[in-house]
C-alpha cells in the first residue's frame, strides 16, 4: 500500500511538472516585449499556419521622438546553434529588402510586422523583430515562433494539450504502477511459500532422524 502511495505522488508530481512546462512553452509561444535604451518592442503571439498559406508575425514599436525612423531588421534563428539569418529589413524612406530565401515574399506591413507569403515548412522557427536607432536611441527586439504544420515544431505542437490527454496519460501510468504492484506482491508470496515448505521440510526430515 505505501508502495502504490508513492507511486502515486511521484506519478502526480510529474504530470503537475510536466504540465507546468507545456503551460510556459505556451505562454513564450505568445512572444515577448523587449525594451533596450529608450525603444520598446512588442511581438503578437505565435502563428500557427498550413503550408501554402500567408502569415504576419505581428510586432510594434514605441520611440520618444516621433520623427525618429528606425531601422526594422528581421531574423531567423538557424538551429540549435541559435546563428542569425537575416530575413527582411526596412527603414523608412530609405530602404526595404528580403534576403535569401524570403525575397519576393516577405514585406513590412503595418508598423514592423513582418508578412511572408507561400509558407513553406522550411520557414518554421523562431524570429526576432529587431529595433534600431543607434545614435538616438539605441535598440530593442522582440522574439515570435512560426509553427507549420507538417514541420519538426508543428507535428509536436500538433499534440493537443487537453484534459482527455492528460486523463489518459495518468491511466496508463497508473496501469503500470499497478501491474509492478501486482508482480511484485506475487514474487514475495512466492519467496514465503518456498520458505514455508523448506521449513516443513527440514521439521519432517528432523522428525524422521529421531
Amino acid at each position: 500500500v505505501t508502495l502504490m502511495i508513492n507511486l502515486t505522488v511521484f506519478t502526480r508530481h510529474n504530470i503537475d511538472r510536466a504540465v507546468a512546462i507545456l503551460l510556459l512553452l505556451c505562454i513564450t509561444d505568445r512572444g515577448t516585449a523587449v525594451t533596450g535604451g529608450e525603444i520598446n518592442v512588442t511581438v503578437g503571439q505565435g502563428q500557427h499556419v498550413l503550408p501554402g498559406t500567408t502569415a504576419v508575425l505581428p510586432c510594434n514599436y514605441s520611440v520618444p521622438s516621433g520623427d525618429a525612423r528606425p531601422l526594422v531588421s528581421w531574423w531567423k534563428d538557424r538551429g540549435p546553434v541559435l546563428t542569425r539569418r537575416i530575413v527582411y529589413e526596412h527603414q523608412a524612406g530609405r530602404f526595404r529588402k528580403g534576403y535569401g530565401e524570403w525575397a519576393g515574399r516577405t514585406a513590412l506591413v503595418g508598423q514592423a510586422s513582418l508578412e511572408i507569403s507561400n509558407i513553406t515548412t522550411e520557414d518554421e522557427g523562431k524570429y526576432e523583430c529587431e529595433v534600431r536607432a543607434p545614435l538616438t536611441h539605441g535598440a530593442a527586439r522582440g522574439y515570435i515562433v512560426l509553427n507549420v504544420q507538417g514541420g519538426e515544431d508543428g507535428e509536436e505542437n500538433s499534440i493537443p494539450h487537453s484534459s482527455l490527454g492528460r486523463t489518459t496519460l495518468i491511466v496508463v501510468i497508473t496501469s503500470v504502477c499497478f501491474l509492478m504492484l501486482v508482480g511484485m506482491i506475487s514474487v514475495v508470496v512466492s519467496l514465503r511459500f518456498k520458505k514455508k515448505t523448506r521449513g516443513r521440510s527440514s521439521s519432517h526430515s528432523s522428525g524422521e532422524s529421531v
